[in-house]
């Protein structure tokens, strides 16, 4: 085993492999992990103010060509159907606040991963003000030395009018959008109860 350290002045000696790991990346591998982690979540920030600002230009450039968003009624396939049922959901809705929170990242081949990504938003539904919490399962591809949502699917925790809110958490049928029937969530101890 090859230690590192250990000459005078420069602290214990340690091993340059973890029990059962191998060799550790070395610097410039580090590097690019914590550079593409920092990208994703570049990206997912950017998927947000460009929903909120309905900038759709800026929305098509953050998807592959044949990404796939999986929504809560409807699967599409293809970058341009993806910004397409975007707007048409977001077509009859206000101002939106979409606000990422936790952003767990899993890596998979060179050039894709996938990651979850925790949620809030508030928005306009048919003109009733709702909040919303939801999670979005991603796969990540980097092309042209750009990071890019390969595909999404949306899971509800709930969506509620803003005057239901103190009930978003309690009552087992937390997905309640103007006309339609309310329906269990899709995450938490009740999705699919």
């Amino acid at each position: 085993m090859h230690l590192a350290g250990g000459g005078r002045g420069r602290g214990p000696r340690r091993p340059t492999t973890a029990p059962g790991r191998g060799l550790r990346p070395g610097p410039a591998a580090r590097l690019t992990r914590v550079e593409d982690a920092l990208a994703l979540h570049e990206l997912v920030a950017r998927y947000a103010l460009a929903v909120d600002d309905r900038d759709w230009g800026t929305l098509r450039g953050l998807f592959t060509a044949d990404a796939v968003f999986a929504g809560i009624a409807e699967r599409v396939e293809g970058r341009d159907a993806v910004v397409d049922y975007l707007a048409r959901r977001l077509a009859a809705s206000g101002p939106t606040a979409h606000s990422p929170h936790a952003h767990v990242l899993d890596r998979g081949a060179p050039g894709e991963a996938t990651g979850t990504v925790s949620m809030h938003a508030e928005q306009a539904i048919d003109g009733t003000a709702m909040v919303l919490a939801f999670r979005y399962s991603d796969a990540y591809r980097r092309e042209e030395g750009r990071w890019r949502f390969r595909s999404r699917r949306l899971r509800f925790l709930y969506a509620v009018p803003a005057a239901d809110y103190p009930t978003a958490v309690t009552d087992q049928l937390a997905l309640r959008f103007p006309g339609a029937a309310p329906r269990p969530a899709q995450l938490g101890p009740w999705a699919g109860a």
